[in-house]
């Protein structure tokens, strides 16, 4: 996994080493909403829960003719909701919470209305994700006890204990929990493909305000739950960024 990663950042790298006199590198934050949306199938059921997103990272445009552009770079991404849950008849509540590395290949048009001033950019295109993690916490009450834990959506492993009781309880319960948990077999794919589109102001040549908006396009789930389940991602964002270079 570490070595994944460590590929897709010396790739970006070398490609931002390579394009350094047609680009213009930006530091780039968004806030947004995401939106997680599932269907089963048979029965027909859906359902979608709204969360929270966070980007930070850079990209750069390389400048190809005239208006047009690609943009590529790399950045880190989270998404949160939290809501009710229900495991083995315990309610409680529910944190679920992903990170992603992320990088984008866009086809970006900038037009000028005001040299040096004022201009406006669209844009859109794949943005590739390699998870770094994916878990789901849980705070539980059962007849007056509270029980704490987690699970790991990529490793399938679970981790749950009762604050208070000896390790032995503990971990009796953890089992139990662990062998439902294998028995759905709920696992989630590291990779992510998305179609990522949005418009933005360029705001004296370095300032840009951007919203846009994208969406996964392929199934989240991993194995035989996948055969009637789907899961896929959303996210609404807006963001800023400051790119350095001369106009392009």
């Amino acid at each position: 996994m570490k070595t994944i990663n460590l590929t897709v950042i010396s790739i970006v790298l070398f490609i931002a080493g390579m394009s350094t006199s047609f680009a213009q590198v930006a530091i780039r934050t968004d806030v947004g909403v995401a939106g997680y949306n599932t269907t089963c199938y048979d029965p027909l059921e859906m359902s979608s829960v709204p969360g929270f997103g966070l980007q930070l990272g850079a990209d750069y445009d390389i400048h190809v003719k005239k208006r047009f552009h690609l943009t590529t770079g790399l950045y880190w991404s989270y998404r949160g909701t939290l809501g009710n849950s229900t495991i083995e008849g315990i309610d409680g509540s529910e944190m679920f919470q992903e990170n992603f590395l992320n990088v984008p290949i866009h086809a970006k048009w900038k037009f000028e209305f005001v040299p040096e001033k004022f201009g406006l950019f669209v844009y859109i295109g794949p943005t590739f994700s390699l998870g770094m993690s994916s878990r789901s916490s849980f705070d539980l009450v059962t007849s007056g006890i509270k029980v704490e834990g987690a699970y790991n959506f990529f490793t399938g492993e679970a981790d749950f204990k009762i604050p208070g009781y000896s390790d032995i309880i503990s971990n009796e319960l953890n089992h139990m929990l662990q062998r439902e948990f294998d028995a759905v077999n709920l696992r989630y794919s590291r990779f992510e493909a998305r179609l990522d589109w949005g418009v933005g102001l360029i705001i004296k040549k370095h300032h840009e305000i951007v919203t846009g908006y994208d969406f996964g396009f392929n199934n989240r789930i991993k194995g035989t739950l996948a055969e009637n389940n789907s899961m896929t991602a959303t996210n609404l964002y807006i963001g800023y960024r400051y790119r350095f270079g001369k106009k392009n």
